[in-house]
């Protein structure tokens, strides 16, 4: 019997890309770089954590200096992102139930602390945990198998939500069944070629299955 689900948050909880978008593009303009991306290009760059979106922006050619930069105007930007339709109700729903309800993402976590607070603070979590650079990040799971332990979780007891191949590896790698939504930012026909356990076009959708 499921009683925990463990969430991606970009393009999965909340709808981040214009405020991705938005921070990239600044930040790129304050440091004098020839680049400029539109949302269906920075789409293509998340999933592996706020480095390596920032190193695909900038062709792999920047400062520690300006990707602390790039941080300030990710954490600043990121405010006029909302969760998706949906999302605050559904999740509602499973608390109510009894299920345990983690956060597991790439977004550095700092940063994701103040996002959930500001935009899903009526929830209470379980557990929310961004990337921590003691760590590696997803698809990895060293540091989810920390939370499953500090919460006394069993993988055959959960299920993994995101929409990324990213994901998919993630779910695959801590042996939980796997949700990917089709309204997220990865790309589907690479995630249907790899067969999802669940592929749900709405986030209500999850109680069929909870």
């Amino acid at each position: 019997m499921k009683n925990f689900v463990v969430f991606d948050l970009d393009g999965t909880l909340i709808d981040t890309l214009i405020g991705l978008t938005e921070a990239v593009n600044l930040t790129l303009k304050e440091i004098n770089k020839p680049y400029y991306y539109s949302k269906e290009e920075v789409k293509s760059f998340i999933g592996r954590g706020a480095r390596r979106l920032f190193t695909l922006a900038t062709k792999n050619s920047f400062t520690d200096a300006e990707f602390d930069l790039y941080l300030k105007n990710y954490e600043k930007c990121q405010y006029i992102s909302e969760p998706f339709n949906g999302a605050i109700e559904t999740l509602t729903y499973l608390k109510e139930k009894g299920y345990k309800l983690v956060i597991y993402s790439n977004k550095p976590n700092d940063i994701l602390q103040k996002l959930i607070k500001n935009k899903l603070g009526m929830i209470e979590f379980d557990y929310i945990q961004g990337q921590d650079n003691n760590f590696p990040p997803k698809p990895d799971i060293t540091l989810l198998n920390k939370i499953f332990k500090e919460l006394n979780l069993k993988s055959e007891n959960g299920i993994y939500v995101g929409d990324s191949i990213v994901d998919l590896e993630t779910a695959k790698n801590a042996k939980l069944e796997c949700v990917i939504f089709s309204f997220g930012y990865g790309n589907q026909e690479e995630i249907k070629n790899a067969k999802p356990d669940y592929y749900f076009d709405k986030f209500e959708n999850l109680k069929e299955i909870l």
